[in-house]
């Protein structure tokens, strides 16, 4: 019996012994009642489903692309030579593999890998973009501006460039500017990541910030 075979009949048997869940049907949702009248119109338009869906391979690879200004094929790849999102992650992604594993259709639910496989991509995606700010950074796309000290820190981390930074992760990535206190939470990242030792506290800060940024919900399913 073929490989591929025999995982597709193992799969089919673990889901008979452990009653895997089907779809539930698409039906009209009337959404979240808005709240009381406080005479102060809102900020957004309240969704009328209350439907959130993860984004995929397909669409989270360009997404970070996007965010990141990368080509989608260097966001992330298996010893430099496999897509993440199209090789290596695509199952454990929502996507399909019907000529190596035969899975034609995506899994109905995420499995318990999808968070370590969209962090691997967003972790590897903003990799490349500090890399890049920091190598050439007369074109930096997000981390332009910040200036390093002599012990590789933040030279200063309430500054504008450091703000506009973390500005640029929000506008770029979640479609949105940050809230006071988000900005204020990623400045005292830094301090954090300084006390830990690390020998490259401002890179480290780059790649945690947008890495948190990328990986979190809001980013993730739309």
């Amino acid at each position: 019996m073929r490989p591929d075979t025999l995982r597709v009949l193992l799969l089919s048997a673990a889901c008979t012994l452990t009653a895997c869940p089907s779809p539930t049907p698409s039906v009209p949702d009337a959404g979240t009642p808005p709240p009381a009248d406080s005479g102060t119109p809102p900020e957004v338009t309240r969704s009328s489903r209350n439907n959130l869906r993860f984004k995929g391979p397909e669409r989270l690879a360009l997404d970070f692309a996007t965010a990141l200004s990368l080509p989608v094929e260097q966001v992330c790849n298996e010893l430099g030579q496999y897509p993440c999102t199209t090789s290596v992650h695509t199952v454990a992604l929502g996507g399909v593999e019907p000529y190596g594993l035969g899975f034609y259709e995506p899994l109905p639910f995420t499995g318990v890998t999808t968070p370590i496989a969209v962090d691997r991509v967003a972790l590897a995606a903003c990799g490349q973009r500090v890399t890049l700010d920091l190598t050439t950074p007369s074109t930096a796309v997000i981390f332009g501006g910040i200036e390093l000290d002599a012990q590789g820190r933040l030279a200063n981390r309430e500054g504008e460039p450091v703000k506009n930074a973390i500005t640029a992760l929000y506008q770029r990535a979640l479609l949105r500017d940050p809230t006071e206190a988000e900005v204020g939470t990623w400045v005292q990242l830094a301090t954090g990541i300084e006390s830990t030792g690390s020998t490259t506290p401002g890179r480290d800060w780059m790649k945690a910030a947008c890495f948190a940024v990328l990986s979190s919900a809001e980013s993730v399913f739309f």
